[in-house]
């Protein structure tokens, strides 16, 4: 017979342990997390997988897509290189900025440009271009037409390179000579466009002033008529500057003066009716430039750039889509409020210069009638002549003015070169195999992940040690490992407890030792004598870790008796039947036997030959009522006499949650152990067990866990492979000694 004593100093109490691990348990520590990608990785596993093959399908179904590119370059006014300032006022360099380089690409984005190409190209009716392909499209009709300007617009992407006046433009379809020739389509119409805007507004403006020339070259012919038909009348060949009198010279400074004042006012028209008919944003030859309405409009194109950008990412409804609308709304009405100014201050110009000539006309006028009463003829033709040679200074003044501003104009337009043309892509730029991939394989392990901690979350199962201390607030008093059922068989623990030898037996035998040593120092001063074994349902092994424990502190020289009080499907006696124990429940005399008085306790008890310190108490017949049984006087008297006779007293109870009869004995007992099948330990049920002991008034030492695998996750980290190892098989001296003779 094996005689075991725990050491008591090496080992610490539960309740104190629990006391010192409570706070630690409280954080998520790296080892539970280790724990969790055991259990649960395998999710995140198949998650990722599932992920990469739907990746991998989706690559082979979408449709190849081909991306090409052109660059170019983009310059602005370069009318300074030809020392024009003084006609067009201050020039900018060739450089432009970044508003000026925003403002090309959102007209390379304009859907005037975009409906050109279409139409150059006959888009609308090629295949590769529209996804429907079986439906017909008509550009005449608005919504067909704004279908294929958004198509079109959605194929093309512009950007800038940073800090440089280069231009790239990309262009993607289902076919790459089709993206090649929208690109270089588009480059071209652009080009075209840049041109066409500058010269539109300058040929209105040339044409109303070739109609003004029209007007001084005939008042030009009619003063030089005049000038012969004095010249002829008064005969005279010409007259020296020494001749002439003060009233000529003051009607010839007029003359001067009204010509300047008709240029001034012809010059102040022709810019007054270019601000009226002129598209806004083109330079104007003829009037000064507004720099805080031009800094306005290239604000416009930005802002307009950016809600594009913003539209096709977040949609129309965003908010900050529609804040970015309203600052457009609001700078479109300043911009129109400027150039309503402009153009009321061109025309208060045009009124003063107006004004100011029919004033200094009819001061001439008055000077001539003057001259003609107190002159001779001789004056009259000198005033001819200068009115001859003022309207000859005016009309070539204004011709070479006209002239001048159509090459302005074109020095002022926007300056296109082509870096690159668009080639023809050789690899479809969509699908992106390896970057969907990647991110399908992201995409399902972050779901597997989070798939794996929604069923971790929602798992309520008591498998560790921090899961039943923390639940429950009680300490973990053993944990014992799964094993086969010839194992656990009584018979066949004690033979092998007797033996010595190790194995797999081995392993419930030591957990049933730590959970003796719990029991022994579960309590202050004298370990508790009258133990009560439950659980919270049925099939969790209490009769056999009752049995098995019961066994375990005789085996330790302690007399023990075990009470079978599961009055209801008594067990006991199907786990000790033997050739030594009559174990018919039925018929032998029991627990139900001695509380109804049928019999006296010593009559009843059974001893183990095997081990004659462990004294047996089965349950006998089957009561009628076995609740009021046990919590009679009798079961209470019971208990009081057994005390004396025996050193630890065991009960083996029905489950708390099946029947009451465990609340009932828990206030007659010294301590009660509840135990708890793992993977199947639900942490309400153990809960309401846990709250209906403590409410009966039973001294709840603590919980066992039964049937572990010391090879899962949570435990693996406690035992490892080396637990399995340490009590494997081991072969004696002898044998090996016989071993290396053979």
């Amino acid at each position: 017979m094996i005689n075991e004593k725990p050491s008591i100093t090496e080992i610490e109490p539960p309740s104190q342990r629990f006391r010192q691990g409570n706070g630690a348990s409280e954080e998520v520590s790296m080892d539970r997390l280790i724990q969790l990608v055991k259990k649960r990785g395998w999710i995140v596993l198949v998650a990722g997988a599932i992920g990469l093959v739907i990746a991998i399908a989706a690559n082979f179904v979408m449709t190849r897509m081909y991306t090409a590119r052109a660059k170019i370059e983009v310059t602005g006014d370069i009318s300074g290189e030809f020392r024009l300032e003084q006609i067009a006022g201050a020039a900018a360099g060739g450089d432009m900025d970044a508003q000026k380089i925003d403002t090309e690409i959102e007209k390379m984005r304009s859907r005037t440009l975009a409906l050109d190409t279409i139409q150059s190209l006959h888009l609308d009716k090629d295949p590769d271009f529209l996804k429907w392909k079986e439906r017909p499209w008509d550009l005449s009709k608005p919504a067909d037409r704004l279908f294929l300007i958004d198509a079109f617009l959605g194929s093309l992407k512009i950007t800038r390179l940073t800090q440089t006046s280069l231009i790239e433009i990309y262009v993607t379809t289902r076919r790459p000579d089709l993206s090649a020739l929208i690109a270089h389509t588009l480059v071209d119409k652009y080009i075209e466009y840049s041109f066409k805007e500058s010269y539109g507004s300058t040929q209105k403006i040339s044409t109303w002033l070739n109609g003004q020339l029209d007007t001084l070259k005939a008042n030009l012919q009619t003063s030089q008529e005049r000038m012969v038909a004095l010249q002829k009348d008064v005969g005279i060949v010409g007259i020296g500057q020494q001749e002439q009198s003060v009233t000529v010279s003051h009607l010839a400074e007029l003359n001067k003066i009204l010509a300047d004042a008709q240029a001034d006012r012809m010059l102040k028209e022709a810019a007054y009716r270019s601000l009226l008919g002129s598209a806004p944003g083109v330079v104007d030859a003829f009037s000064p430039q507004d720099a805080a309405l031009q800094i306005s409009r290239e604000n416009l194109a930005q802002l307009r750039t950016q809600y594009a950008a913003m539209t096709q990412t977040y949609g129309p409804a965003y908010q900050g889509v529609q804040a970015l609308k309203g600052q457009i709304e609001t700078l479109q009405a300043e911009i129109i409020k400027a150039e309503a100014a402009q153009v009321a201050k061109a025309q208060t110009a045009f009124n003063s210069a107006q004004s100011n000539e029919g004033q200094l006309r009819a001061a001439l006028d008055q000077e001539e009638q003057n001259a003609y009463k107190d002159s001779s003829k001789a004056i009259q033709f000198e005033l001819a002549r200068e009115e001859y040679q003022a309207n000859r200074l005016l009309y070539d003044g204004i011709q070479e003015r006209l002239q001048e501003a159509g090459i302005l104009a074109g020095l002022h337009s926007t300056s296109v070169h082509i870096v690159e043309d668009a080639d023809t892509p050789t690899f479809p730029s969509e699908p992106h195999k390896l970057l969907n991939m990647g991110g399908g394989l992201a995409v399902g392990l972050i779901l597997g992940g989070i798939l794996a901690l929604i069923m971790e979350a929602m798992d309520t199962n008591l498998r560790t040690i921090e899961d039943v201390e923390t639940s429950l607030n009680l300490p973990l008093l053993a944990v014992l490992p799964k094993v086969e059922g010839p194992e656990i068989r009584a018979v066949n623990f004690i033979k092998h407890a007797a033996s010595g030898q190790s194995g797999s037996w081995s392993k419930i035998g030591e957990a049933l030792r730590g959970l003796r040593t719990s029991i022994l120092l579960s309590t202050a001063g004298a370990p508790p004598q009258v133990l009560m074994i439950s659980s919270t349902r049925p099939a969790e092994g209490k009769t056999s870790i009752a049995i098995l424990e019961a066994i375990i502190f005789a085996l330790n020289g302690a007399k023990v008796l075990l009470i079978d009080a599961d009055l209801r499907r008594p067990a006991v006696h199907l786990r000790v039947k033997g050739e030594y124990i009559d174990a018919n429940s039925s018929r032998n005399a029991g627990l139900s036997s001695v509380l109804s008085g049928k019999t006296t306790w010593k009559e009843a008890v059974q001893v183990w030959p095997e081990l004659p310190n462990l004294h047996l108490l089965l349950a006998g017949p089957l009561p009628p009522l076995p609740s009021e049984l046990l919590g009679s006087k009798q079961m209470e008297n019971l208990i009081a006499d057994l005390r004396p006779e025996y050193d630890f007293i065991f009960i083996d109870t029905p489950p708390v949650l099946t029947v009451t009869d465990a609340s009932v004995l828990g206030r007659l007992v010294d301590g009660a152990v509840l135990i708890v099948r793992y993977g199947e330990a639900r942490r309400q049920v153990i809960s309401r067990s846990v709250e209906l002991l403590q409410r009966s008034g039973a001294n709840l030492l603590g919980v066992a866990l039964n049937m572990v695998d010391f090879g899962a996750p949570e435990y693996s980290e406690y035992y490892g492979r080396q637990y399995y190892n340490y009590y494997g098989p081991r072969e004696s001296e002898g044998e090996k000694e016989a071993e290396r003779e053979s």
